[in-house]
């Protein structure tokens, strides 16, 4: 397998950016004419909005009001897509907000608005299973009761807007998700000042990353033992049936049911090659102790879901894994990056076809994305300024049949040091697959449930000390664990993982 390509030529380039230009200049007046610019955009986000053309009125729209205001006072909501403004029934992400301006005709669009409403029923079945025994006295009904009244309402309240002729026209503009950065923290921080050092930072980590891929496989240091994590065992086939059964719909985007994306996950599931030399290297279930999720290393688990991108302008199906470690700790890991609950994503993408283009992965903080193409794919990697140009230190190597993801994984740090394609091993510890959901409404143990994130998306107890310094680059909470839908992943651009034209805005494709 090759592990340096053309491809990392382009990344090792580093090229001067107006930016940094004007930090080396050095000239106060500019640097409090940006702290001034950049508070006055924070402060004005709410100028461009405009009402609803029409009122909100009846028992629904109460409802909806009522139901909001707990889950808001109980710190409950689920964040992992965001409410529409003036929608009360409908949410959305990132991929489904960037179909506003796409989709022609009225079969499509009613099918688009008809996925979020589902959004918003599956979130809100979630905020309401977690919500008090308190708060549900408080609305005087049962779980069940909320959940079916939310259904008809959902329902009542989307019929009556889709009669009007400006409903589609209304909703588009509101349907812009939030990022996860901070203006007026990039300001207060005189974020212009740490692009030096961040620069330097970028630079000396890519370059101990790049020095573990261009080893040879047998060559990567252990640290400790080498543990190897392996899926439940899944028949053969690949991913062109699911994406083409389940693509007839009205949008022409593969939407498999439950059961057919748990197929898709057995099928894929990666293999996981961890160096272990203490207990914090061994991946598990998150459970609750008390009012903290920790991570119960003696049930190895795997969490998955669906997502979407666009390759070449078409919708693409994306398949995550995302995995915990009770912390990260020890030599290897930077010191301000220590504390309670670690992780990684491990995301495959999938062309019309079926076929595995891309695989890019990050910790579940969203730092240290990496990409790993597939070479036949790519026609070049698109030079932004460094160190901003994809980070891609390795092809995607060649799975056949026989083979699936495997991902070698350093002690402490858990970060992949190589991704390779390797036979179902004959040992190792089996992991189960279980939908990302359950982390969004996990039992507590005493008969309630609630969410290891809290209502900004942010996992409960996994603080870094980083946050009291990078809080410069506009990343609140920088270092701790995210909720889906929450990923920073630049420390200098507004980049997000689950933003659609992701791939096409550092690759052009073949």
């Amino acid at each position: 397998m090759e592990h340096s390509t053309g491809l990392n030529k382009n990344l090792n380039r580093a090229s001067c950016s107006p930016l940094r230009e004007s930090v080396l200049g050095g000239v106060p007046a500019k640097i409090l004419f940006f702290v001034l610019f950049t508070l006055s955009l924070a402060g004005c986000g709410t100028l461009s909005e405009t009402r609803l053309p029409w009122e909100r009125s009846g028992e629904c729209a109460a409802f909806f009001g009522r139901l909001d205001a707990a889950v808001s006072k109980e710190g409950v909501r689920n964040a992992a897509q965001a409410p529409v403004e003036g929608f009360p029934y409908l949410r959305s992400g990132r991929f489904e907000a960037s179909m506003a301006g796409r989709l022609s005709g009225g079969e499509a669009k009613t099918a688009w608005t008809a996925w979020m409403r589902e959004m918003d029923l599956s979130a809100r079945k979630r905020e309401i299973a977690n919500l008090s025994d308190d708060a549900l006295r408080e609305l005087a009904e049962s779980r069940e009761a909320l959940i079916e009244r939310a259904s008809a309402c959902s329902r009542e309240l989307f019929e009556r807007d889709r009669a009007r002729p400006d409903f589609f026209d209304a909703l588009g503009p509101r349907l812009a998700v939030p990022d996860e950065y901070s203006s007026a923290l990039r300001a207060l921080g005189l974020y212009p000042l740490v692009t030096i050092p961040e620069y330097k930072i970028t630079v000396r980590v890519r370059e101990r990353f790049r020095a573990w891929y261009e080893m040879p496989d047998g060559k990567l240091p252990v640290d400790g033992t080498l543990r190897v994590y392996r899926p439940p065992a899944a028949g053969g086939g690949d991913a062109s049936g699911v994406i083409a059964a389940s693509a007839n719909n009205p949008l022409a985007i593969p939407r498999p049911s439950a059961d057919a994306a748990r197929e898709l996950a057995l099928r894929y599931a990666p293999i996981l090659i961890q160096d272990e030399t203490a207990p914090y290297d061994r991946v598990g279930r998150v459970v609750w102790q008390g009012e903290t999720p920790i991570v119960d290393a003696d049930k190895p688990a795997l969490y998955y879901y669906l997502s979407y991108a666009r390759l070449k302008g078409e919708p693409v199906l994306q398949l995550n894994y995302v995995f915990w470690y009770p912390a990260r700790a020890g030599e290897l890991a930077p010191s301000i990056e220590h504390g309670r609950l670690d992780g990684l994503t491990l995301r495959l993408s999938f062309d019309p076809n079926g076929g595995l283009f891309m695989i890019d992965l990050m910790n579940n903080c969203g730092c240290y994305h990496t990409f790993i193409p597939d070479r036949s794919r790519v026609a070049r990697s698109i030079v932004r300024y460094y160190p901003n140009d994809p980070f891609a230190p390795q092809w995607l190597p060649e799975f056949g049949a026989e083979k699936r993801p495997a991902f070698r994984i350093l002690s402490g740090w858990h970060q992949v040091q190589r991704v390779l394609a390797a036979p179902y091993p004959g040992e190792g510890v089996d992991y189960e697959l279980i939908p990302y959901e359950a982390l969004e409404s996990l039992p507590t143990g005493d008969g309630r449930s609630a969410s290891i994130f809290d209502a900004e998306g942010i996992a409960k107890g996994s603080d870094r000390v980083e946050r009291f310094i990078y809080f410069p680059t506009g990343i609140p909470s920088i270092g701790s664990m995210r909720q889906r839908g929450h990923h920073a992943i630049s420390l200098s651009e507004r980049t997000h993982f689950d933003e659609p034209d992701l791939f096409e805005k550092y690759f052009e494709f073949r």
